[in-house]
């Protein structure tokens, strides 16, 4: 953002500077799933990293989480019933519970090596098997566990067909049986390959997944395996049959494969596109129609074979790249797309997240994809769905929703064959559309067309009367300006042949043309004048809006690979724009403010970020005198919590007096104990004077800290602690 500095000549100021004040709103939780458990339609566990154990009571995405007393990663768990159950995980831990997880009793085997899989045969009987030939077993339940020391090779494993026959595979084609519950194990060599999973139909016939896409099959009850091919997609599969008929493969960037006649015939189940990119690591069914997986990067749904391409419940979260984001008000109204058409809305401010699968797969017609999305307010959201079509023929469609994302049945849907809609604005009731070579509107009574002529693109109106609309014509690019709702309209060059990105105005003559290759147009009459605001070389200037006559913001997006976004804010009106330095590491790829206080961000990896100061602190001038020399203070109070100010000052540059002294480039940046920078409270260049710089830290740790000033002429570094 700009920094405001003044001479200590005039008056004492408060000038805006960036903070730390971003809070994650990511769609959560986003740690990884290693298996999950579902008793009936909605409760169930899941656990994965970090020794989470999440509990599910409704069947919707608001999960519970119980301490376990570990941090160490959970891989496996084996339950009786709601209550009574096991935990395996890394270090040798397996926990026990009879309460449904409020009080946990660990058992800790002596090798300490991760144990991958667990299974009982009843009440009292259990096997644990993982890394470094990990093989236990247990004939009274909680204690009395025993090592199997057969191999050293990683196990990944154990599976029982009955009380007595039993299987573990592991690394290195290692396959282990026996046949009198674990009292002797039999271990042959199958290849060389990692073995994943082991399930049997029956007592002779059984499957195992083999690293990274193949399939073993046995006929024998395990004596020989034969490479088969059942026609399934993905890798590093895991493998679980639930009776003699059904069984489930699920694992990396592939569909759930399922079989009902026993793996004779293997068919793709849930919808494909959900999965591509994906890792999935276990499957539960609660019945003959209904499964619950669960997967790396926070992902849990569900699935059914009612409509089982669209019918997909989420219930976790999910680390997805974000592409857009879009609020109403500070709490409601709040939607994000993402990357494999994934849809994510919020009631509460961010602080939950609903997950829609938009897209939707046919072996005839293609997948169909989400593309855009626009929010105008809790009335009316709009969407556009890409259909590959039959025949090469693709179509777009324009869907509203009325209910804030939970049906797309409004009346203002909008389709074409072979042409996306380049923009959808809204305001007062009314809607625009961008469409090929037209403009067109709708009040409530269907669409008309307004313009006809070069191909449209980016549109936006101050009211229902006047608004830009871009052109892409083969030239010079134009704005088309209208002051009567789009009965006439005036063309505006932007004396360039640079893509317009983003058009914005207000109803007091307002407007920037953002453009390629850093170009920024600014108008102040609704177009008929245009000057250029200096961008940073080599940015797209993409998604230009302003909440009031001063304050507005655009993402400035790297033309090159890999094609970072930064958000650049303004409070002078759009005369000047400065990166906001509170989100300088992050790669931003949507932002949506309510006002100049509340926004959201959004990027890659599942990250969102909400501010409720505009992003802003406040950076004060101090004393009345200009310094003569370089100096930075130790912050006050020290130690502090969480507030603590930091003060420094800026001499005149060497010969050069007072009444013309120029600016110097400073950076006051803050790091922890091992070096790593946490944010930076100042970049810019700063007139002559004494400043004060407030350092929030609400959003950090207890701990030492040390904030560094750096002029070219002048580096210095000091200590703080905060407590809380």
């Amino acid at each position: 953002m700009k920094l405001y500095f003044f001479m200590l000549l005039l008056l004492p100021s408060v000038i805006f500077t960036q903070n730390s004040d971003w809070s994650y709103r990511n769609p959560s939780p986003q740690i990884d799933f290693y298996a999950i458990k579902f008793f009936d339609q909605n409760t169930g566990y899941v656990i994965g990293a970090g020794g989470t154990f999440l509990k599910n009571v409704s069947g919707s995405n608001n999960w519970v989480s119980i301490p376990t007393q570990t941090t160490s990663d959970l891989y496996a768990m084996y339950f009786f019933d709601v209550n009574t159950g096991y935990l395996a995980g890394a270090g040798g831990l397996i926990l026990h519970t009879s309460n449904g997880g409020i009080n946990w009793t660990s058992i800790a085997s002596n090798n300490g090596y991760a144990f991958r899989s667990i299974i009982f045969i009843n009440q009292t009987t259990g096997f644990a098997a993982g890394d470094h030939g990990e093989l236990f077993k247990t004939t009274s339940g909680i204690t009395g566990w025993q090592p199997y020391i057969i191999t050293t090779t990683n196990l990944r494993y154990v599976y029982f067909y009955d009380s007595l026959t039993g299987y573990v595979c592991g690394d290195s084609g290692r396959v282990l049986k026996t046949t009198n519950c674990g009292v002797n194990w039999s271990m042959q060599t199958i290849g060389t390959a990692d073995l994943l999973s082991v399930s049997f139909v029956n007592s002779l016939t059984g499957y195992m997944t083999v690293k990274p896409s193949g399939v073993l099959k046995t006929t024998d009850g395990g004596s020989s395996w034969n490479s088969v091919n059942l026609f399934i997609q993905g890798n590093d599969n895991y493998l679980k049959f639930i009776n003699s008929n059904t069984g489930y493969i699920v694992g990396k960037n592939g569909p759930i494969s399922r079989t009902t006649n026993g793996g004779l015939n293997w068919n793709t189940w849930c919808s494909y596109q959900l999965f591509s990119g994906n890792t999935y690591y276990d499957i539960s069914h609660v019945d003959s129609i209904t499964a619950y997986v669960c997967g790396a990067n926070g992902w849990i749904f569900r699935c059914n074979d009612v409509l089982p391409n669209t019918n997909t419940k989420f219930l976790g979260g999910s680390k997805a790249n974000l592409k857009h984001i879009s609020f109403t008000d500070p709490l409601n109204g709040g939607m994000i797309s993402a990357e494999s058409s994934l849809l994510f809305t919020t009631s509460n401010g961010g602080n939950k997240w609903n997950i829609q699968f938009c897209g939707n797969n046919s072996w005839f017609e293609g997948s169909s994809s989400l593309t855009k999305l626009w929010i105008f307010s809790p009335a009316s959201w709009y969407r556009e769905i890409f259909s590959p079509g039959i025949g090469g023929f693709s179509s777009y469609s324009i869907q509203q929703s009325t209910d804030q994302g939970l049906t797309w049945a409004g009346s203002r849907y909008f389709f074409s064959i072979g042409f996306g809609v380049g923009d959808v604005f809204e305001t007062g009731g009314v809607t625009y559309v961008t469409y090929n070579l037209q403009v067109q509107k709708n009040t409530g009574t269907g669409w008309t067309t307004l313009y006809t002529g070069e191909s449209t693109g980016k549109i936006y109106f101050a009211d229902t009367n006047a608004g830009f609309v871009s052109t892409y014509t083969s030239g010079l690019k134009s704005v088309l300006y209208t002051s009567n709702g789009g009965s006439n309209w005036v063309n505006y060059s932007t004396g360039s042949t640079k893509r317009v990105e983003s058009v914005f105005l207000r109803s007091s003559g307002l407007g920037f043309v953002g453009c390629d290759s850093a170009l920024l147009l600014k108008t102040t009459n609704f177009g008929l004048n245009f000057s250029q605001i200096p961008v940073p070389n080599n940015l797209l200037v993409q998604n230009i809006r302003f909440a009031n006559e001063n304050t507005g913001w655009f993402i400035g997006t790297e033309r090159n690979l890999p094609n970072t976004g930064r958000l650049f804010v303004s409070n002078n009106g759009g005369t000047s724009f400065q990166q906001m330095m509170s989100l300088m590491n992050f790669d931003v790829k949507g932002y949506s403010f309510i006002d100049a206080q509340n926004g959201f961000i959004c990027g890659d990896s599942g990250k969102v970020l909400r501010t409720t100061n505009g992003g802003l602190t406040f950076v004060s001038i101090t004393g009345g005198n200009i310094p003569e020399k370089y100096s930075l203070s130790q912050n006050y109070p020290n130690p502090f919590n969480p507030v603590t100010n930091i003060q420094f000052e800026i001499p005149l540059s060497r010969g050069v007096s007072a009444e013309g002294g120029r600016g110097v480039f400073v950076k006051l940046v803050v790091y922890d104990l091992l070096g790593r920078e946490i944010t930076t409270l100042v970049n810019e260049t700063m007139l002559p004077g004494s400043y004060t710089v407030e350092w929030d830290a609400s959003n950090h740790p207890s701990g030492v800290y040390f904030y560094t000033l750096v002029t070219n002429d002048y580096t210095l570094t000091r200590k703080m602690v905060l407590l809380k």
